[in-house]
């Protein structure tokens, strides 16, 4: 298993490259409805983020998605899974046959490369990917999520 990215909020440049997939993404129509950006996210400490649960109105129920873009140019997907404060999932979206970031499609996450695919909390449903999307630990209380 390969190592955890660094979980950093600090801003990174617009590249080229970040600049025409995001217009390609946005022009296929294939960002995500049901997720989020996440909003009141905070960094309390290196490697740690905070999710304010108030402000992050689709975790209240089971199936809200919120995503958190890092520096590294990589996407963490704050899952509600169950309910209670054992029930969030902290998700990196890029696939794991070759690092695409994998798109929420209904109630899967899919690779818009070559069509792994993830159930929400990150299983493994379909390769040619051979392992879940990788995932960083949560803690949570009423008010917050800490993924890291």
């Amino acid at each position: 298993m390969s190592a955890q990215p660094e979980l950093s909020l600090a801003s990174h440049p617009l590249t080229r490259r970040a600049l025409l997939c995001g217009l390609t993404v946005a022009t296929l129509g294939i960002i995500p409805e049901a997720a989020q950006a996440a909003g009141g996210i905070t960094q309390p400490s290196p490697g740690k983020i905070r999710v304010d649960l108030k402000v992050n109105k689709a975790l209240a129920k089971v199936g809200g998605v919120v995503t958190i873009p890092l520096s590294n140019g990589a996407t963490i997907a704050l899952v509600r899974t169950a309910l209670g404060v054992k029930g969030f999932t902290a998700l990196d979206l890029s696939c794991t046959h070759q690092g695409v970031t994998v798109q929420e499609q209904g109630s899967k996450w899919i690779c818009p490369a070559h069509g792994s695919q993830f159930a929400l909390n990150g299983k493994l449903v379909n390769g040619p990917a051979r392992s879940a999307l990788q995932k960083y630990p949560v803690s949570a209380t009423s008010a917050a999520v800490i993924i890291g």
